[in-house]
C-alpha cells in the first residue's frame, strides 16, 4: 500500500497551479492544466471557478463535483521544503 498525506489547505495560483499544504507539514505546487483536458473539469478555464478550490476531507474540489483525490494531489505535487509559499 502506496503511503500518500492528505491536503490540508489550498491556494489558487496563477497559470492553473495549487499551491497546497499537506498533514505531514510539507508542500508543495500542483499543477492542474491537464484536468482542463476532461469534460467534468473543463469548467475550470473559468478563473472565476478554479479559484474557488477548497479542501474537503483531504481532496481538492471546486464547485460542481470538480474534485482531485488526495493522493494525485499529493503524487503529482512538486513538493517545497518551506512553509513560506503558503498562507493560506
Amino acid at each position: 500500500m502506496l503511503s500518500y498525506a492528505k491536503t490540508v489547505s489550498a491556494k489558487p495560483l496563477p497559470d492553473y497551479k495549487v499551491a497546497v499544504v499537506f498533514n505531514n507539514g510539507q508542500s508543495g505546487i500542483f499543477d492542474c492544466k491537464y484536468l482542463l483536458d476532461y469534460e467534468i473539469s473543463a469548467p475550470l478555464a473559468d478563473y472565476n471557478l478554479f479559484n474557488q478550490v477548497r479542501v474537503e476531507h483531504g481532496t481538492l474540489c471546486w464547485p460542481n463535483d470538480i474534485d482531485v483525490a488526495p493522493e494525485t494531489v499529493w503524487e503529482a505535487s512538486e513538493k517545497q521544503y518551506t512553509s513560506e509559499l503558503l498562507a493560506v
